[in-house]
């Protein structure tokens, strides 16, 4: 801590002060310009973060066609015989099902007498893996169950199903009868092979060779292993043999008001997205109003300080060339919807979404009936609009839908706003980290080598300032001395 000059009298300190207040101001103001370009990196974070939410949660939901083509059924006729269940690519229309056979797999059943559950598998005649070896090999669908020789049938069984992915069967040993069933693990004909002498030429007690299912749609037959068929889109699922002259019946219709719940949650994100960004590229810039210092805020109550900062911060992402660019787009690539669809005459036919007013600056508003109208008269059209896909993604495509138009259009935004701020490309985290190769970072660390500069520029001449004051204390303290001397003589 430097001391006032005890010769002179002056406060060195303060006057020092003085003298560096001006050329500080240049320092200050650097300081200034480079809060405001954080500020503006921030603002540029809040606004990607929104965006990348639109793009990666909002629009890919949307376009789930579970969302956006959703379909409900009405089963009726014998419901006992079959469950069904409409999917996203259920064709519209009405399913006549008559179930035929229920899939079933092969079983081959062998009993034992009381003496044979007691043997090993070598006493019961199982041959050897090799001559002299400690194993057995049983052989079911072309694949080997190993196990010791001095094992018992409730080994094999366990052996069995421990290697059941493996050999594709399953068994089950009952020690009180005696009786050891093998089954294929999966339905239908054909799934379970067992070697001639598996049980050493034994014969099974029963066998029962597996069934394939099999159902009539529509008049047309099908057949396979499982009991699971997806027939246009529809899942079935058999569960038993249709009662003699009965059927089921499954209507499958478009859900419009799942359909248009999905297409207002849409406009209302849409909506708050072009928002957001329109309040930032209008909002005022206030440029009389700059960044504090350390030393502005202790003139200024708290108070005083947040409504300051809150204008010097306005404005900072105004007209912003980026985001504009965006919104533009984004509005071109909603004209679509604006349009409507062709009817059977080949007019167009309103879908009901519109824009507003100038004030509503692009947001669009739905006639949730004239929706309804639409989706009741065409719905593949409308749902079309939204979904369609194609190469070609700009704005104005009439190819592409507009979920495909708009999702070009963000993931260019962002990045445009990665290249220019650093911000994420994918990440809707307020709190995400800034890329260093941006723009901004590379002007914000030029800045702050400036700073730094100037800060050993300002210290220099600072202890310049000071060594001139010891200089002069220097002087007076020795023409002091001179002076006492000479009083001293000439008494």
């Amino acid at each position: 801590m430097r001391m006032a000059g005890l010769a002179s009298g002056l406060q060195v300190d303060d006057m020092v002060k003085e003298l560096m207040k001006a050329r500080r101001t240049t320092y200050d103001n650097m300081v200034k310009k480079r809060t405001q370009l954080e500020w503006k990196q921030e603002d540029y974070r809040s606004m990607s973060t929104k965006i990348a939410d639109f793009r990666y949660n909002k629009l890919t939901s949307f376009n789930l066609s579970n969302a956006i083509s959703a379909k409900t059924t009405e089963v009726s006729g014998d419901t006992s015989a079959l469950t069904l269940n409409a999917t996203s690519s259920s064709a519209a229309g009405t399913l006549n099902v008559q179930v035929n056979h229920v899939a079933t797999a092969s079983n081959s059943v062998y009993t034992f007498n009381t003496t044979e559950r007691a043997q090993s598998l070598e006493d019961l005649g199982f041959e050897l893996s090799a001559p002299g070896a400690d194993t057995v090999d049983v052989r079911i669908n072309g694949k080997s169950v190993t196990v010791s020789k001095d094992a018992k049938l409730s080994d094999l069984a366990q052996a069995i199903n421990a290697n059941s992915t493996n050999v594709k069967a399953t068994a089950l040993y009952d020690a009180n009868t005696g009786r050891l069933s093998i089954s294929a693990s999966q339905t239908g004909v054909g799934q379970l092979s067992l070697q001639d002498d598996v049980f050493t030429g034994r014969v099974p007690t029963s066998s029962q060779e597996g069934v394939n299912a099999e159902i009539t749609v529509n008049g047309l037959t099908y057949e396979q292993a499982g009991n699971r068929f997806n027939i246009n889109g529809v899942d079935f699922t058999v569960k038993a043999a249709s009662q003699s002259g009965s059927s089921t019946t499954l209507n499958v219709v478009k859900d419009t008001s799942k359909i248009i719940d999905t297409i207002k949650s849409f406009i209302t994100e849409y909506n708050s997205l072009i928002g957001s960004i329109n309040t930032e590229l209008s909002e005022e810039k206030y440029r009389t109003f700059k960044p504090l210092t350390d030393e502005e805020k202790k003139e200024m109550s708290d108070k005083e300080v947040e409504l300051w900062e809150s204008k010097a911060r306005s404005g900072t992402l105004k007209n912003d060339s980026i985001l504009s660019g965006m919104v533009s787009d984004l509005r071109v690539a909603a004209t679509s919807l604006i349009s409507g669809i062709a009817d059977q005459d080949g007019n167009r036919l309103s879908i009901g979404i519109t824009t507003g007013g100038y004030s509503d600056k692009g947001k669009l508003i739905l006639d949730e009936s004239k929706l309804r109208t639409a989706l009741e008269t065409d719905a593949d059209s409308v749902i079309n609009l939204f979904t369609a896909k194609d190469t070609d993604t700009s704005p104005g495509s009439s190819t592409s839908g507009v979920f495909a138009k708009m999702t070009a259009t963000t993931t260019k935004t962002l990045s445009g706003l990665r290249e220019k701020a650093g911000t994420s490309l994918i990440s809707s985290d307020i709190n995400s980290a800034f890329a260093e190769n941006s723009l901004i970072n590379s002007q914000l660390r030029t800045m702050k080598e400036q700073e730094s500069r100037m800060t050993a520029r300002l210290t220099a001449i600072e202890n310049q300032y000071f060594k001139r004051f010891s200089a002069m204390e220097t002087a007076i303290n020795k023409f002091n001395s001179q002076s006492s001397a000479l009083t001293s003589f000439s008494n």
